[in-house]
């Protein structure tokens, strides 16, 4: 990259006072907008530093890690699970007796590949004429559709696993008691050692308000959206922000309550950093892709580590 156009990008970036950034970007906008319109590898170079800025800040406010296990390896690594854990028994015998040896048996699965990805598109004149707003539209976006997908496909996966049996319960929310909420949170917490987190949106998890749910100094200050809230019998419950899809119907059911235990499941992200590219379009567009190797699995589903509530 040009020397000089870094080193306006780095002042503008460096610089804490709030007022005096924007009299930078509005001091260098129009002339670093006409040097990325003429050289869109430059463009292509920055934004991937950008983006992988907003895949970073998505997963400092992603609250997947406060639920399941959450882990990094290599691009090219592949990841395993190992689960039921056997053998090497110890047992009492006569002196001088011969000691008998096992052989250790475990489960072995291995964590799905995927992508999470996002695309935005642009024309060329928003680069020139709007060079800071565009990218400020472009980190923006790409931060809050990343920072959802995590606790999206969480909800996604248990809603495909739980679906009946002792682990799913349907009740209604106007007459709902604790013991029906006990009935399903019981059996997941026996086979989670104890430990669940309650998951919901507000609506849903005001429901719980009547049964037993205490909040946290978080609710009584009003400063809360994502994280936990409160504790249900010495259980956390977290409150997800629900949001709307394009048509604007909520994406997240605003009825159900989601019980994920200790060991239900893992997010594996492949590499440290997100891919970037940069394509052309007609009409003088352009788009910006990037995508991040990631796959989650919820392997405790079939061993009763995960339970929903419907509330009708």
């Amino acid at each position: 990259m040009d020397a000089l156009i870094f080193d306006t990008l780095r002042r503008v970036q460096a610089e804490e006072d709030t007022a005096k950034r924007d009299q930078l970007k509005r001091e260098c906008g129009p002339d670093l907008g006409a040097h990325f319109a003429r050289h869109p590898m430059e463009l292509e170079e920055l934004a991937f530093d950008l983006l992988n800025i907003a895949w970073t800040d998505a997963m400092l406010e992603d609250i997947t890690p406060q639920i399941i296990e959450t882990k990094t390896v290599g691009l090219a690594e592949p990841d395993y699970v190992d689960e039921d854990l056997r053998g090497m028994r110890a047992y009492w015998q006569g002196k001088g007796g011969q000691i008998l040896s096992d052989v250790i048996r475990y489960e072995r699965t291995v964590m799905p590949r995927e992508e999470m990805v996002t695309a935005i598109d642009f024309h060329q004149d928003e680069i020139a004429t709007d060079f800071w707003g565009t990218f400020d539209k472009l980190v923006g976006q790409a931060q809050e559709k990343l920072r959802q997908l995590p606790i999206t496909r969480l909800i996604e996966l248990v809603q495909a696993a739980i679906q009946g049996g002792s682990f799913f319960g349907t009740f209604a929310a106007s007459t709902l008691t604790a013991a029906q909420v006990d009935s399903v949170v019981e059996e997941v917490a026996l086979r989670a050692d104890g430990d669940v987190t309650i998951l919901g949106t507000r609506t849903a998890v005001r429901k719980l308000a009547s049964v037993g749910l205490t909040f946290g100094l978080q609710v009584a200050e009003k400063i809360f959206n994502t994280g936990q809230i409160g504790q249900y019998k010495g259980y956390a419950v977290v409150q997800v922000e629900n949001f709307q899809d394009f048509s604007g119907k909520y994406v997240l059911p605003n009825n159900e309550l989601w019980l994920v235990g200790k060991r239900a499941g893992r997010l594996t992200f492949f590499g440290d950093t997100a891919k970037v590219q940069q394509l052309p379009l007609p009409s003088f567009f352009r788009r910006w892709e990037t995508g991040r190797d990631a796959g989650m699995l919820l392997y405790g589903a079939s061993r009763g580590r995960i339970g929903r509530l419907v509330l009708t």
